[in-house]
Formats: C-alpha cells, sequence, structure tokens
C-alpha cells in the first residue's frame, strides 16, 4: 500500500484511513539510487503496479509505504493534518443535552 502524506508523514485524508486512501499492488522494483540523494528524498525508488493513482502519490509527491500485511487500524486524529474539525465536535459540552 501506499499512501500520499504531507511531508511531516502525517496522512492527510481525514477520516478516511490509510487503507481508504492507498494505492494497492505488487511491488515491481526497489532500489537505492546512486549518489547523494536530493533533500527530503530516501534515495529509494520504488516502482510497483496499481490502478489506481491519487493526487498524493503523483511523482515528486511525499509518500508513506507498508506491506498489505500490516493490520488496518484507523488512524487517531493528532495524526490528520487539516480535517477541518474543532474541539467542540470531538469533545461535547452538556450544552448538547435539551434542557426540559
Amino acid at each position: 500500500m501506499m499512501n500520499g502524506v504531507e511531508n511531516t508523514l502525517k496522512h492527510a485524508g481525514g477520516n478516511y484511513g490509510p487503507a481508504h486512501m492507498a494505492c494497492k499492488g505488487p511491488l515491481l522494483d526497489v532500489k537505492k539510487l546512486g549518489g547523494e540523494a536530493p533533500m527530503g528524498s530516501s534515495g529509494i525508488q520504488i516502482r510497483f503496479e496499481t490502478d489506481l493513482i491519487l493526487e498524493g502519490v503523483r511523482p515528486g509527491r511525499v509518500v508513506r509505504v507498508r506491506p498489505n500485511s500490516w493490520p488496518v487500524v484507523n488512524l487517531p486524529r493528532e495524526e490528520f493534518v487539516g480535517d477541518g474539525s474543532n474541539p467542540e465536535a470531538r469533545f461535547p459540552t452538556p450544552a448538547i443535552f435539551p434542557k426540559y
């Protein structure tokens, strides 16, 4: 599985977890590039076959790769970037109950 992420490696898909926002497919080739890697690059090039290309997985973007055999879990909201939530929505106050 390969997910597009922000340069902090945080998930940028909001409430959709990595399994929802992943490009899946078999690895075709993994190689270490020669010479010094450009800033922000691991220097590792991965080729894989997929039938889905999401915006975050285009060339030049930062991705996170994980084996499909790892357990699929939902990320905590602290791992989201720009999920648009507010504290009141996450932690409701007693004001949500009607007054009789």
